[in-house]
């Protein structure tokens, strides 16, 4: 949903992120493929692919990247084996900004030290 992108965007940069929006699996492939991606926050509901793929090929390749996994669905159902490692979390929607801001910090980012994030409808601001 751009709109909602629109809002967590401006949100996480009123507080000091910078922030890279992508609306597709795609648009964020480009993010990251430019090499200013320090953390991702990933919507399970991409239009072009599953952001749990999309984040499971993040992994892959930069396997310390903090990734947020936003979604409805249950953590044990859409990510095995993602979330619970130092590097990941899961966010049940709906989430307002307290807990967004607040597994971002679990993952240890700060404003001021992210440029870009990853994601579609939740998260996905100037991000991949």
């Amino acid at each position: 949903d751009p709109l909602r992108r629109m809002v967590v965007a401006g949100n996480l940069e009123a507080c000091g992120f910078l922030v890279d929006e992508a609306g597709s699996g795609a648009e964020a492939r480009e993010v990251w493929e430019s090499g200013r991606i320090d953390a991702a926050i990933v919507d399970i509901g991409l239009p072009d692919c599953r952001g749990d793929q999309l984040a499971a090929e993040l992994r892959m390749a930069m396997p310390h990247l903090p990734i947020i996994l936003a979604t409805g669905y249950d953590e044990k159902t859409v990510a095995p084996g993602f979330a619970g490692t130092g590097f990941s979390r899961v966010l049940a929607k709906p989430y307002d900004d307290t807990a967004l801001l607040e597994a971002l910090e679990a993952l240890g980012v700060v404003a001021g030290q992210l440029r870009t994030l990853p994601r579609q409808t939740g998260i996905g601001e100037r991000a991949v």
